[in-house]
This record gives structure tokens, C-alpha cells and sequence, in this order.
């Protein structure tokens, strides 16, 4: 993200855009704001085909088209505009309007200084969270027929995902590997969405030892059990008007399950040692690296729970099936850690960003992440040599071994015919989506987690091989 904030001032009173213009000028922040001024919503609609702006302070009333109607096409054409609606105290219906049309936030006239600058802040954090979601290539959708986003991904589809779900508070199943970002997509959904200015409350379900997760979760009253000296408020009641992020929610056991159902059904909950009902209005996202599906079948997830929080489901592919996006996210990190240790690295060599393409990243994104902060630590010049990487990445001795004398004994290749790789590989392949997809009867999220496939790779392999989800359905 560009630390030139492009910025569009929109309302027919000269004084108050020079008025916010000088409250953006002065703030000592982390960007500096490329400013614009037009005094109506025509004005303002003609300047967004010209120019793709950051962050729109907009009037509601003004001559020609007002603010709403300005809100409603701007948003339309530049999902990634944050809009922030100026507005007389009289008309907070409007603000309401305008934030259901996805405004990002609201702001009384006479403007107070103060409160424009902490909706400025907050609206670059939110703006920072989806533009580093992108290193996530998160996968939203099932439609086999549309462009899937994680081959040719847009800030677009990102900045689209997050304005529908600014409009709900649907439960969110953010699934992947370990360090795929599952928590920095939920974060980008909450400060993102209407919850922003609640908490948001993170708990690792698997984290917390099982005889205290039940109180963790929904807190106890003093004296409910050994060891309870006085009342515990648990996460639910914490995460009130916010969000509650259940990370590796498929460690929960059975009888969690249950409540946490009932908490989903009912919007209510009962503390420990407690025979009061507390309500909750906290949006749950839900995270997971396991298989849920086949959890299901063998009885350890329960299915009207997998139901409820599976509302809208997010993929994130691990690193190793998208190694084409690793040199632009070492770039990322350089340009992040060049900040963070005030060090003069601006690139890498190419043979250290080859050793970085050719690893499988166990650890994904964060694996990836931290192994540039340690070369920022040992790197002595200005790019990042092949000996600054771990070993594990870039073995300072290359390890050769020699084949077995009678090589391997467990090949089912037939020798007498001509032996190609390729059409081995692309056969095995084939082969392999079409079981996974009858056993799953067609349906693509379900044969992603029961086949441990990427859902980027599997809908790619199924267009390049011609192969229909709907052969399966039946």
C-alpha cells in the first residue's frame, strides 16, 4: 500500500473542504494525502473515472446529485474507495443509508477535529487489512462457471467480498493450512464490517486446556468450580457489538459443540455455575485447519454446526500451489521490514529468491514472512544474499545421493510402452480429480477439504482436463 494517500474532498461549502483539508495537512500520520476538492456528486462521480481515490469525504446535500446517490455509483465502479458521509445531526437516517450502501463510516456536522482524525486512522488501518488479505488469495466462492479469484486476483473482488459482508453479520468459515492468514482475513472482515468500532475478540480453541475452555468461552460465576475465586467474563460477553474469532475451531469436543450451537441458534448463553441467561450480539467468524467433513463422519464434528458456521466459506491456498505470487510477496516484506528495522535492504538475488520459489513452505505465508525478517537481521549489504536464508531453504552444502543399483520396486508402469512423464503425470491427475469428485458428488468446497486440494488448483485442473462438476451430482 502506497504511502500517498489519494484523497477527494466532495461538498458545496468552499470553508469546510478547506476546513478538512487543513486537519489532513497537519496530521502527523504514516501517509500524506494527495488532495482533491469538487462541490457536488456529479463532480465527484466524473472524478472517480479519472482517478481511483483512496479515501472520499462526501455531503449528503448538495446541488446537481447528492451524496447518497453519488455513494451508490462510486462504489459500484471503485469498491476499494473508502467513503465517509458528512452529515447533519438532523439527518442520521441518511448516515444509516449511506452505510448500508457501503460508506465505511459517518461524521456529524459541525466536523470536531478530533473525530475526523481518529475516522481518518481507522479508516487506513482498514484499508492496510484487506490490501495485505490479498497475500492471502483467499477463495470465496463455489460458481465453477465464474473467473475464480485465485488465479487472476483484483483488489476488486477483495474490496466486493468485504462491502456484501459490511451488510450482514453472516457467520464466516475461514478454512486452511497453519500460516495461511486465516486470522488476518478475520480481522480484515471486522474492521471492515459495521462491528468495527466493537472489540474484536480472538481465542484459540486449541490453545486452552479442555476442563476451561467451557468458562474461557462463556466466563463462570465465583465458586462454579475449584479454583473459581471470583467471576470470570468469558469471550462471547467480551466480544459484545465486535467480533469473536474462533481459531481452530475444529479442537472443540462434542459437548462444546453443543453449546456453541445453541449460542449460534439462540443468541444467548449461560456462564458456568450460573442459572442466568446472558444475550450476545457478537459476529462469529470461524477458523479451521482440519477436515471437518470427514471429522463429521466419524463423529467427531457435529453437522448442524458445521451448517451454521459454514454461512459463507473462505478458502486459503497454501503457499506451495501459488509460487508464482512469492516474488511479489518477498517484495512486500522487504518493503515491510525496510520500515519496521529502519534498514537500507531493498532487494534479493536471484539465487535466493530462486531457493525461495523452489521450498515447500510448510509454514505457508508466516514461514515466509519470518524467514525475510531473519535475513534483515543477518544481511550485511543492501540485498538479500542465498547465505542469509536458513539452511533448511538454502543448504550451504548441496546434498547429492546416489540411485539404488536396482531402483524402486513398486512402479506399475508398463516398460514396453513409450514412457513420457508428462502424459504419466497429467493421466494420474485426471484420474485422481475424477475420483475425488464422484466421491464427493460434484461438490467442489466438499471435494477441496475431503481430497486436500487447493480449490484454485482443482477448478483449474477441471477446465484444463474438461471436466464438469455437474457429471457427479447425481
Amino acid at each position: 500500500m502506497s504511502n500517498l494517500l489519494k484523497t477527494l474532498i466532495v461538498d458545496d461549502e468552499s470553508e469546510l473542504r478547506l476546513g478538512i483539508k487543513a486537519v489532513l495537512k497537519n496530521l502527523n500520520y504514516e501517509v500524506e494525502f494527495d488532495i482533491d476538492e469538487m462541490s457536488n456528486g456529479r463532480e465527484a462521480i466524473q472524478a472517480c473515472h479519472k482517478k481511483e481515490y483512496d479515501l472520499i469525504f462526501m455531503d449528503v446535500k448538495m446541488p446537481e446529485l447528492d451524496g447518497l446517490s453519488a455513494l451508490k455509483i462510486i462504489k459500484d465502479k471503485s469498491p476499494a474507495s473508502m467513503i465517509v458521509i458528512l452529515t447533519a445531526h438532523s439527518n442520521l437516517n441518511d448516515a444509516v443509508i449511506a452505510i448500508k450502501d457501503g460508506a465505511y463510516d459517518y461524521i456529524e456536522k459541525p466536523l470536531q477535529n478530533q473525530k475526523l482524525i481518529e475516522i481518518v486512522k481507522k479508516s487506513i488501518e482498514a484499508r492496510k487489512l484487506v490490501h495485505s488479505l490479498t497475500l492471502s488469495k483467499p477463495i470465496f466462492d463455489d460458481d465453477i462457471e465464474s473467473d475464480f479469484v485465485g488465479s487472476s486476483f483484483k483488489m476488486k473482488e477483495i474490496f466486493k467480498l468485504i462491502n456484501k459482508l459490511s451488510k450482514v453479520e453472516t457467520t464466516v468459515l475461514i478454512r486452511g493450512e497453519n500460516g495461511t492468514g486465516k486470522e488476518l482475513v478475520a480481522r480484515a472482515i471486522h474492521h471492515n464490517s459495521n462491528k468495527k468500532d466493537g472489540p474484536f475478540v480472538a481465542i484459540n480453541c486449541g490453545a486452552i486446556p479442555e476442563h476451561l475452555m467451557e468458562s474461557e468461552l462463556f466466563g463462570h460465576e465465583k465458586g462454579a468450580f475449584t479454583g473459581a475465586v471470583e467471576r470470570k467474563i468469558g469471550k462471547f460477553q467480551l466480544a459484545s457489538n465486535g467480533t469473536l474469532f474462533l481459531d481452530e475451531v475444529g479442537e472443540l469436543k462434542p459437548e462444546l459443540q453443543v453449546k456453541l450451537l445453541r449460542v449460534l441458534q439462540e443468541k444467548t448463553f449461560v456462564p458456568v455455575g450460573s442459572n442466568r441467561e446472558i444475550k450476545t450480539s457478537a459476529r462469529i467468524v470461524a477458523a479451521t485447519n482440519r477436515n471437518l467433513e470427514k471429522m463429521m463422519e466419524e463423529n467427531l464434528f457435529r453437522e448442524d454446526l458445521f451448517y451454521r458456521l459454514n454461512v459463507l466459506p473462505i478458502f486459503l491456498p497454501p503457499l506451495r500451489e501459488r509460487k508464482d505470487d512469492i516474488p511479489a510477496l518477498v517484495r512486500h516484506f522487504i518493503g515491510l521490514f525496510s520500515k519496521e528495522h529502519n534498514n537500507l535492504i531493498t532487494d534479493i538475488e536471484p539465487a535466493a529468491l530462486n531457493a525461495l520459489i523452489n521450498y515447500k513452505w510448510p509454514g505457508n505465508i508466516r514461514e515466509l514472512e519470518n524467514c525475510i525478517e531473519r535475513a534483515f537481521i543477518i544481511e550485511n549489504s543492501s540485498i538479500i544474499q542465498l547465505n542469509s536464508l536458513p539452511e533448511a531453504i538454502a543448504p550451504k552444502q548441496a546434498q547429492h545421493s546416489l540411485p539404488q543399483e536396482n531402483g524402486p520396486s513398486n512402479t506399475t508402469l508398463d516398460t514396453n510402452q513409450e514412457l513420457d512423464f508428462e502424459s504419466f503425470k497429467e493421466q494420474a491427475e485426471k484420474d485422481f480429480i475424477l475420483a475425488a469428485l464422484k466421491a464427493n458428488k460434484g461438490k467442489i468446497n466438499q471435494t477441496v477439504a475431503q481430497a486436500n486440494i487447493p480449490k484454485n488448483t482443482l477448478l483449474r485442473k477441471m477446465r484444463k482436463y474438461g471436466i464438469s462438476a455437474e457429471d457427479f451430482k447425481n
